[in-house]
């Protein structure tokens, strides 16, 4: 099936894999006296989701930029943000605020549309196929909002507490799967509740979709797998928990880092872990990125730190360094014996990369770059992001050919392009 295909329907559209198991927890509801269309189909656009997909890859469908880096254009929002920048269908960027606010900027830095919800706090969003961008509120409801109506698409009250580590899942069918701090429900694209379950556990990262299961990886780092209209099963566990989210590879296994120093992975047809890789020194910093250079060959890619220098690594299956680019060096703190003080990750996002194997990072002094396939690194000059919670930086988002979004804490969202790209200016706040 096409991605983003439309039917005018009057009955259920069933799509994907999820969507046979959700018809058995209720199909979605449809007035026959008015058709409807439905979208239905993988999510499109360069990042409709938090780490791009449903898999959580960190895999930019479009090529990063080469060559030297450049400005395209710096816009400030004037809002406080807490998560990456979407980038949906129609080229633009969906901005949530910790508010509710989202605004739609363009390739060219221009702002198309705001929705204004008004909640008092907003946890992590999803895109789904029909462009919907959907989030939960602190009061307990998921919202939706899309830009072409300038208005909410729908408000539905599922009750329970917001949940700040488990981004939204968009299914093929058009619908999201939320997460609270006790709970996983689906609605349908018109912010229906088709299906809700209760977890053991709080799940502590975004949501990933693995055939006909959505799973959750908690706080202690168990891995539960749900098909709706079921009871979850407990997949396995990472024995601890992760940093930052979980990527499933195309060869069915979760990856992640935990304990600062181990990337580990679980099977989660057979439930086993094992630990690909640990650091020789210093620690590696999740949530990893994911690619294969070949079939059945997935390699990770994640930012690694020791008391002076910060990297870019690649690992290939069996845990060996492909690469070690070095993007970032800091003064070596002591303490007053002259002895090292423990190393403690700082605040940091993924790297993202591309088919090609160039990755885009934020290094954790807040410096922005890439390191090119042929593992030549372009940073630009400038820190970007006023330094905050994190650095200033909050996330990285594929945005159109040879192009990314940089988002800002402070309300800034900058577009890095390379040098084929046009000359830097200023967008319009």
């Amino acid at each position: 099936m096409k991605r983003a295909a439309a039917a005018m329907v009057a009955g259920a559209v069933v799509a994907g894999a999820l969507i046979a198991t959700l018809r058995d927890a209720g199909a979605q509801r449809i007035d026959p006296r008015r058709p409807a269309v439905l979208v239905v189909g993988a999510p499109s656009g360069a990042a409709p989701m938090q780490r791009i997909d449903s898999r959580r890859s960190g895999l930019s469908r479009t090529p990063l930029p080469s060559g030297t880096l450049r400005v395209a254009w710096r816009k400030t929002t004037g809002l406080t943000i807490d998560q990456p920048a979407l980038s949906g269908p129609d080229g633009t960027l969906a901005v949530v605020s910790a508010r509710g606010e989202v605004s739609f900027i363009d390739a060219e830095g221009e702002e198309r549309a705001t929705v204004k919800v008004g909640a008092a706090q907003v946890g992590p969003a999803a895109m789904t196929s029909d462009g919907t961008v959907v989030f939960m509120s602190s009061g307990g409801d998921v919202i939706g909002v899309r830009r072409s109506s300038a208005l909410l698409r729908f408000s539905t009250r599922i009750g329970g507490e917001r949940n700040l580590r488990a981004a939204p899942l968009a299914l093929d069918d058009g619908g999201v799967v939320v997460a609270t701090l006790t709970d996983l429900v689906v609605l349908d694209s018109e912010g229906n509740v088709r299906a809700r379950v209760s977890l053991p556990e709080m799940p502590g990262a975004p949501l990933v979709a693995a055939g006909d299961k959505v799973l959750a990886v908690t706080t202690s780092g168990a891995v539960f797998g749900w098909t709706p209209g079921r009871e979850p099963v407990r997949l396995g566990s990472f024995g601890a928990p992760i940093d930052g989210g979980a990527a499933l590879t195309d060869a069915g296994t979760l990856l992640a880092v935990i304990e600062g120093n181990h990337l580990a992975e679980v099977d989660i047809t057979r439930g086993g872990r094992s630990t690909r890789s640990i650091a020789s020194q210093g620690l590696y910093l999740g949530p990893p990125a994911v690619r294969s250079a070949t079939p059945g060959a997935p390699l990770a890619t994640l930012l690694a730190q020791t008391h002076t220098r910060g990297f870019v690594v690649t690992l290939d299956p069996g845990g060996q360094e492909v690469s070690r680019a070095p993007i970032a060096s800091f003064n070596a703190a002591t303490l007053p014996d002259g002895g090292a003080p423990p190393l403690v990750a700082p605040p940091h996002v993924g790297p993202i990369v591309d088919a090609r194997g160039a990755v885009a990072f934020a290094a954790t002094d807040g410096h922005v770059g890439v390191v090119g396939s042929d593992g030549a690194v372009d940073t630009i000059g400038e820190i970007l992001c006023t330094k905050g919670a994190r650095s200033g930086v909050v996330g990285l988002t594929p945005f159109g050919a040879s192009a990314f979004a940089v988002t800002c804490d402070g309300g800034v969202i900058v577009r890095v392009t390379g040098t084929a790209e046009p000359a830097r200016r200023e967008a319009q706040p």
